[in-house]
Formats: C-alpha cells, structure tokens, sequence
C-alpha cells in the first residue's frame, strides 16, 4: 500500500508501507483528499506540539474517503495520506450533498478553529461585537461569517487590505498601519470577543485596547506574527479580560466530534469555501513547497 511518510530533514515522501492490519470494531475507508493545513503541515514537520519525537510516520491528521458502501465521510485521524485506513465508525461523520470531496477536506479544519473558540471555548452571544485578528488568512475569513451566523457584529483585522473589503465585515482595521492607526481603530470599537489567529506585536496592541474597557474574552488560536507577547500586569488587574486558548488540549476529542455535523452542515447553509489547490499524493514532495499564496493544499487519491 502506497502513502505519504513524514521525513524530518526535509518533505514527506510518497512511499510504500506494510498494509495496516484490520482493527476489531474499525472499518476501511479508502481515502479520496487530505488538507495539508497548518496542524497538518506542523505534525508532518515535526513542529506541532503533538508531533512524534521520530519521523517516518503516516501524515495527515483528518480527511475524507469512502466506506465500503460508497458513503462519503470525514473523520479525524492520524496517518490518513494513505490509500486506505481502518476507523472507528463513531469517528465517521457523514458528509452532506453539496460540498466536494476538496471542499469537505479543506473547510472543516479551517471552520473548526473559529467554531469551536466561539461555540465552545466560549459562547458568543447575539449582539456581542467580535474582532476576528488575522481575518484575512483562510481560517479567518470562515471566522467572519461564522460570527455573524451567531449573531455577533465583526470586526475583521488583517494585512490584506483587497481581501479585508471582500469579507463584508461590519468594520475592518488594516494591521499594515502603523501602531498608533491600528490603536485609534481599535479605540472605537467596544470589543466583547477576540479570535486571534496571529499573536505577535498585533495581539500586544489589541490586549493594550481592551485595557479598562472589559469584560472581553481574548480567544488564542494561532501564532502568525508570534509565539511570544508582552503582558502588561497592569492589564489584568485593571481589567476584566479573560484570556483563553482555543486548540485540541484546550477543548476535548469529543467536544469536537459532537460539533463536527453542525460545522459541516454550516459549510453548506453559510456557502462557506476554502481556496483549494489540489495535487495528487504522490506528488507531495514536490507540491510540499510549492508557492500557492493563501490556498490550502489537498492531496487527492
């Protein structure tokens, strides 16, 4: 059986393996398309906090293939660049018609960071003001319509003033300017819940706006601009801000598969889509570092 196997030293490569043997209770699934987004990429690299201390593993972290009654599913698992893999059924959720086999592989991860920091690490409320830091990223642009399907009115931050005007967000704040810009943006807004996906320098001026001007909750997602910050001491003691992760460790395996329908089913009614390349597997080395700007990578099989 041919799949995808993580090399530390440089891409993962395309390679034959000993056939997975059968698991009690578990079914085959043949694979059809696997996202190499950032957790994936980041396990693959092996500088994902989950990735395993020795490379040689199967890739992919999540996917979607098909049973063996043709039914179309998405389910989270290690080892899923592989021609086939065997699962348990209670990870199977059955994809909806309408949304592709790319589309179902790319848009899950990327919704789900969004979704489950407004749905379960906290629980935005309708009329609450929500700034979406780094709107302009695949995952932050699902973040802004999703925070307005729960009601909330958004306020997109991101570097990319073209895609910032596409995301008809209720106000937009352009992080190219400089920080005294980026402050008087933020000075006008009464902000009641943050998704960040950069961290970094932008987080520091968007925690400095919500000084005296709380209750807020500061949901961290990802690390674009930074792995590190500057927090003030003052900041906490002078304000209610409630600062949370949102991330597999943060939130359990099974309050993710509890909401993993309604985030497909969401794709489906918000018209929710991911710019998708496609490349088939056995090219992953050479599509592994392949220039596609701010689309995602799926490999198909």
């Amino acid at each position: 059986m041919k799949a995808a196997v993580a090399d530390y030293t440089s891409a993962p490569r395309w390679q034959d393996i000993t056939e997975p043997a059968p698991v009690d209770g578990h079914v085959p699934v043949r694979m059809s398309a696997v996202a190499m987004h950032n957790l994936a990429r980041g396990v693959a690299a092996g500088v994902h906090y989950s990735s395993p201390a020795e490379d040689g593993f199967v890739v992919g972290v999540d996917g979607v293939g098909r049973t063996a009654d043709g039914a179309r599913v998405y389910f989270n698992q290690p080892g899923t660049v592989a021609e086939q893999v065997y699962v348990h059924p209670a990870a199977l959720v059955p994809i909806p018609d309408g949304l592709a086999d790319d589309q179902a592989a790319a848009v899950m991860n990327a919704a789900m960071s969004s979704w489950m920091a407004m749905r379960v690490r906290t629980q935005v409320q309708q009329g609450q003001t929500v700034l979406v830091l780094g709107a302009t990223g695949a995952s932050g642009r699902l973040a802004v319509p999703l925070a307005r399907h729960f009601g909330a009115r958004v306020i997109a931050a991101g570097r990319n003033a073209e895609i910032l005007q596409t995301l008809n967000a209720d106000a937009t704040v352009d992080l190219r300017g400089s920080d005294d810009e980026i402050r008087a943006a933020l000075g006008r807004e009464k902000i009641d819940v943050v998704i960040d996906y950069v961290w970094g320098h932008p987080a520091e001026l968007v925690l400095e706006s919500l000084a005296k001007r709380g209750p807020a909750t500061y949901v961290e997602i990802g690390a674009m601009a930074g792995g590190t910050i500057t927090l003030p001491a003052a900041l906490l003691r002078s304000t209610d801000v409630n600062i949370i992760g949102s991330g597999f460790g943060s939130f359990t395996a099974a309050e993710f598969l509890a909401e993993r329908p309604a985030i497909l089913r969401a794709a489906i009614d918000l018209g929710l889509t991911v710019d998708v390349t496609a490349r088939p597997a056995v090219d992953i080395a050479d599509a592994w570092s392949e220039d596609i700007g701010n689309s995602r990578l799926v490999l198909t099989l």
